[in-house]
């Protein structure tokens, strides 16, 4: 963090990637610059290396910002073991080649090029350039990507659930937590031939294929429209139904950004879930106060199936809300809920719901 009155320069990185001219901030505090910038006053730095760090802006301490992930930040925060970011970012660092003007395009493409091949101190005109488009048919999984036939490649697009820490740096998904994500990719055969094979679909791939983020993950939207997914409700007399959502196809828990679709239910409140397996929703809405009271025994339940499954996502309960999945961090004390630990948001929820 600089001192008042420091030089430092400031690499704006949009969803885009960090193309835009940087500011100095000379004469003014570097924090209150960086949140300028961002448009907020909560901000939460990464450092990248060196004298380099990587800012972003939250929704308040500690709560990451909805929507889906800024892929060039993200990437840049992977490396270096923070989970993805949304929303615009800034890089900040010392001054380059003693000089008080800002950088240009092809100079803050050199930072990313020093950030990505994790070169610390190292200058960045040292660092090997990027390699050029046409090397996409050389590496996986771009080569099964690029020969897949074009009129059939829509139609193989699918989310799968992964690990934030599994990702690469320019990997496309929807941010789910910081624990699950619901990765985009196009489902083909193997080198045998003989099964199939998800191969994740990287976002530099967008512009052969002139399309967006978006786009492509609409169209995977679509094609888990059409899988088998099984739907149960259970009565649970005076509170809402428990639905065990099951997807034995590859999406499986991927299927909790169509949540709502699944339930028939606009979920204003969101839901109560629980991922104990790769293939398995375990799902309460919530629409009244009292639905909250189903919070253990849908605990209990996770439980009872994800201990002993190899296949397990996560043993804890969560509210489900906007398309974030919220850890409500639930511990138990023989075999009951003793306490949980919410975000801010579900205690405002509390306040909201109706009683009757």
């Amino acid at each position: 963090m600089a001192a008042q009155g420091s030089a430092s320069q400031l690499v704006l990185v949009t969803a885009d990637g960090p193309q835009q001219r940087t500011t100095n901030s000379i004469g003014m505090d570097l924090v209150q610059e960086v949140a300028r910038l961002l448009g907020s006053e909560h901000i939460r730095s990464t450092r990248l290396g060196g004298d380099l760090t990587l800012w972003h802006a939250e929704e308040g301490p500690g709560r990451p910002r909805a929507g889906h992930p800024n892929p060039a930040a993200s990437g840049l925060a992977a490396e270096y073991g923070a989970p993805p970011i949304t929303g615009p970012a800034v890089i900040t660092g010392p001054i380059m080649n003693n000089t008080i003007f800002p950088l240009d395009t092809e100079q803050a493409g050199r930072v990313t090029i020093r950030l990505r091949a994790g070169l610390g101190n190292r200058s960045p005109e040292t660092a090997a350039p990027a390699a050029p488009a046409d090397d996409c048919t050389r590496h996986s999984p771009c080569r099964e990507l690029l020969a897949m036939p074009a009129a059939q490649r829509d139609s193989l697009l699918r989310l799968i659930p992964a690990r934030p820490s599994d990702l690469g740096p320019d990997g496309i998904y929807v941010h789910l937590n910081d624990e699950v994500v619901a990765l985009l990719v196009a489902m083909g055969p193997d080198e045998s031939g003989r099964f199939q094979q998800a191969y994740p679909v990287l976002g530099h791939l967008t512009s052969r294929w002139n399309t967006s983020h978006a786009d492509l993950i609409g169209r995977a939207i679509e094609n888990m429209r059409r899988d088998q997914v099984v739907v149960e409700p259970y009565d649970q007399g005076e509170y809402s139904p428990l639905y065990v959502i099951v997807d034995q196809g590859v999406s499986g828990v991927a299927q909790l950004v169509r949540l709502n679709e699944l339930l028939g239910d606009d979920l204003p409140h969101g839901a109560i879930i629980g991922l104990p397996r790769e293939h398995q929703i375990i799902a309460v809405p919530i629409r009244k106060a009292r639905d909250l009271a189903t919070i253990e025994p849908v605990l209990r339940l996770v439980h009872n199936v994800g201990s002993n499954a190899l296949d397990r996502v996560s043993l804890d309960v969560h509210w489900f809300h906007r398309g974030r999945l919220h850890p409500l961090r639930a511990e138990m004390k023989n075999g009951q809920l003793e306490q949980i630990f919410p975000p801010d948001e579900f205690h405002q929820l509390i306040e909201q719901l109706p009683r009757d």
